[in-house]
């Protein structure tokens, strides 16, 4: 009976050393998953932090520019009052050209009796002068105007540009074109792309799977990079009997026929 009982408690020691050697097993695998939570987590905060800097520089980036705008407009018309004047002051001297050129005609009728036409001929002489340089100030002003004109077009454009991303950004709307699904990770439920912010994804964004020209599954980026990123897969998303597989293509939610 005593080597019943010693083989029966060798059995159980035996069990009891199984299940514990199996428990510390799964709990060091827990441990290694938790940390590698941890390690992502703490990569998403530091993603969210660079995000963050970046639309406060773009918001900078936009006060300057709408700054540089005002200013541009400002020379813009100041540019205009001073061709508007120009204009205004050929005006005259024109008038005054042909008023001199009557008086010379006069003169040439009634020589003996006006005297020397010297004195005359030497103001029509500097009027003439004054014309052509009157003439060469607009075309300079015209000039001038038209490179702030221009100036002012590529600084709306910049500007335009700006709103463009911080309205992306504010709705939470990717804008790239298309990209390829490059690895799958089914049992933590989501994707990585091969690109990232630099290309127009935006963090939080929903983003469609396309295949064959329909929407087979949805995701949600959850974390992004310079040239790669991560997406969720969204639950209950994904079409009846699909299987998501590296390559599928992939657009920002509403561009799934473009």
């Amino acid at each position: 009976m005593a080597n019943v009982f010693a083989i029966l408690t060798a059995i159980v020691l035996a069990a009891a050393a199984f299940i514990a050697s199996k428990n510390r097993s799964m709990y060091e695998a827990e441990i290694e998953a938790r940390k590698g939570e941890e390690t992502r987590l703490a990569k998403s905060v530091a993603r969210f932090d660079d995000l963050s800097k970046q639309y406060t520089s773009t918001a900078a980036d936009r006060k300057s520019t709408d700054e540089t705008n005002v200013s541009l407009t400002e020379q813009q018309a100041a540019q205009q009052k001073k061709n508007s004047g120009l204009e205004s002051a050929l005006a005259e001297k024109q008038t005054l050209a042909d008023s001199n050129a009557k008086k010379i005609s006069t003169a040439e009728q009634g020589l003996a009796e006006l005297g020397p036409i010297d004195e005359m001929v030497g103001k029509i002489k500097q009027t003439s002068q004054d014309l052509a340089q009157l003439k060469d100030d607009i075309a300079s002003n015209e000039a001038r105007l038209a490179d702030l004109t221009g100036e002012k077009g590529r600084t709306e454009g910049v500007i335009a540009s700006y709103r463009t991303k911080d309205s992306n950004y504010s709705n939470k709307r990717s804008f790239f074109s298309s990209t390829r699904i490059s690895s799958i990770f089914p049992a933590y439920g989501f994707v990585t792309l091969p690109v990232g912010n630099s290309s127009g994804v935006v963090s939080g964004s929903p983003l469609n799977v396309v295949r064959d020209g329909a929407v087979v599954a949805k995701l949600r980026v959850s974390s992004v990079e310079a040239s790669r990123a991560a997406a969720e897969i969204v639950p209950d998303s994904l079409a009846e009997g699909t299987t998501l597989m590296v390559g599928d293509r992939v657009v920002p939610a509403g561009e799934a026929d473009k």
